[in-house]
């Protein structure tokens, strides 16, 4: 089997992105805990939010150390986990906010 070399520049770049990625995925693991009981749409978005974005990392580490996929994908997979996840996460957040699904603090 073919195994891809990665160069110590993109090597640092793609830990970078992953390392944001996992902030995200913790900062959303805390917004599962803040919405849990009195937001349950949204505690269900965050859920899933949380799911994706450790299935991303999860695979993203593994093909790393496997070095079974060139950088180039693994960059873009990567960039989508710390980048992409997290518009589309905030977005679902504010329209969930707007339809009257988010907190309710103080009645």
């Amino acid at each position: 089997m073919f195994e891809n070399t990665y160069s110590t520049g993109l090597s640092i770049l793609f830990w970078l992105l992953w390392v944001v990625g996992l902030l995200v995925l913790l900062l959303f693991g805390f917004f599962v805990l803040a919405t849990s009981t009195n937001a349950n749409v949204l505690a269900v978005w965050n859920v899933s939010v949380v799911l994706a974005e450790g299935f991303l990392l999860f695979k993203t580490a593994r093909h790393f150390v496997l070095k079974d996929i060139p950088m180039p994908k693994l960059l873009l997979w990567v960039a989508v986990a710390a980048i992409g996840v997290p518009f589309v996460a905030f977005g679902g957040c504010f329209i969930l906010e707007s339809m009257s699904y988010g907190l309710r603090i103080g009645g």
